[in-house]
């Protein structure tokens, strides 16, 4: 009888071991294959669109100032303008910066005391600096040399000549789609005093003039 009770208990001593063993050998499994939680999303950035590269455009406006001619004084002149701009941009981030040049016609004319000027071909070469706002929207500002040809009559004759200066302003471009944009632009442009000689004597004169203008361009 005293050893059937032993070996009960040695029975029940090694059931409640290997019951321990095999609890904790499900716990470790469970440990190993459970399975890890999913990694969080990682939000990009919006897309700023891209304004990097070469482009041409056409534009058209109207300008209003002043020509100060030595012999008629400050005379007020104003008229339409036609032409043309090209340029190239690079970008970082929102950032667009480039340089570009124009061509075109100036149709302002004026006259006083019986002397006249008209203007005539004329274009700049520039800087640009900008803020892409959204993805279709620049924000920009521009600044360099400017060149007008201009034409002065008196009594005695004519005398055409290069009127020297620069040109400051700022402006928007607008996408239609990723390629074609608008332009709105205004422009201050100061051109410096030269002399002129129609035959009646030497006569200094300068040109200045607000500029409005809008256009349509082509990014490649």
């Amino acid at each position: 009888m005293r050893a059937k009770i032993v070996s009960l208990r040695a029975f029940a001593l090694t059931a409640g071991v290997a019951a321990m063993l095999g609890a904790g050998a499900a716990n470790a499994a469970d440990v190993v294959y459970e399975e890890p939680p999913a990694p969080a999303p990682i939000l990009d950035p919006a897309p700023v669109s891209d304004w990097a590269g070469p482009y041409i455009g056409l534009s058209g406006g109207y300008n209003f100032g002043r020509f100060n001619n030595t012999n008629a004084g400050s005379v007020p002149t104003n008229g339409a303008l036609i032409g043309a701009f090209g340029g190239i941009q690079g970008q970082s981030g929102r950032f667009v910066y480039g340089g570009e040049a124009d061509i075109g016609w100036n149709f302002a004319n004026g006259a006083s005391g019986g002397t006249s000027t008209r203007a005539g071909l004329e274009g700049s070469l520039r800087g640009r600096a900008g803020v892409a706002v959204s993805d279709s929207v620049l924000l920009y500002g521009t600044a360099g040399l400017a060149a007008t040809q201009a034409r002065i009559t008196d009594a005695a004759g004519t005398a055409t000549g290069a009127q020297l200066g620069y040109t400051v302003g700022a402006g928007t471009d607008v996408k239609f789609t990723e390629k074609v944009f608008g332009r709105l632009e205004y422009r201050w442009t100061d051109n410096f005093a030269r002399a002129y000689n129609t035959g009646s004597g030497v006569q200094n004169s300068d040109f200045n003039n607000h500029r409005i203008t809008v256009g349509l361009g082509v990014k490649f």
